[in-house]
């Protein structure tokens, strides 16, 4: 009977320490709040009540490895309607590290769990939308920024295929000026070659007139 009591007791005094880290986590001193829920935890580890807390409080610390610690056992429970709570902090704090399809799961057990919690159903609808707009926005640049490489590449091979006949067109003026100076030397030959043919023929009349000359003096 006497042991009956002392649990009896016992489980009174936990309750009155956990409305009390209850009270000072509503009143906002959370230093408070976590060294009762800490002190009770060493107490009383299994209890998920007192877990989830010290994981709530965590997460208002911003002790975010704590708080996924903690709420990650509570999910876990039992009783749904403190999973459900642990399902929605945990998507509170994937949120927060920007984490949102995370925190949009959690958002969804926490409703299976609790279908009464409007405001899980409510933060769930808003951060659908909100991913829904990221996505197509993000869709959106990706088709811009494929556009803008269209027109990169468009323009560098309009670029390459301007080069490419100024090049070409280089090689013919190259081609042309090589012809002409080909044609002008040949030119130039064909008219060395007369004026050396017909100095050859001059010559050959100087020679003959010459030879004319000499016959009919000697003769």
């Amino acid at each position: 009977m006497l042991k009956i009591l002392i649990f009896f007791f016992l489980g009174i005094s936990l309750s009155i320490c956990q409305d009390n880290g209850l009270d000072a986590y509503n009143s906002g001193d959370m230093i408070k709040a976590r060294n009762i829920y800490e002190k009770l935890y060493k107490k009383v580890p299994n209890s998920d009540a007192i877990k989830f807390g010290l994981g709530t409080t965590a997460f208002r610390q911003k002790d975010q490895n704590t708080a996924k610690d903690f709420l990650g056992s509570v999910k876990n429970s039992n009783d749904p309607i403190l999973a459900s709570k642990a399902f929605y902090n945990l998507g509170e704090l994937f949120i927060g590290e920007n984490d949102f399809k995370s925190g949009l799961l959690m958002y969804k057990k926490a409703i299976i769990l609790n279908p009464n919690d409007i405001d899980a159903k409510i933060n769930y609808e808003l951060l659908k939308r909100k991913i829904q707009n990221q996505d197509e926005q993000n869709q959106d640049e990706q088709n811009q920024d494929e556009q803008n490489q269209d027109e990169q590449n468009q323009d560098q091979q309009n670029q390459d295929e301007q080069n490419q006949d100024e090049q070409n067109q280089d090689e013919q003026n190259q081609d042309e000026q090589n012809q002409d100076k080909k044609n002008r030397k040949m030119q130039a030959e064909a008219i060395l070659n007369a004026l050396q043919k017909k100095e050859k023929i001059n010559q050959k009349l100087k020679i003959s007139k010459s030879k004319t000359r000499s016959l009919v003096k000697d003769w």
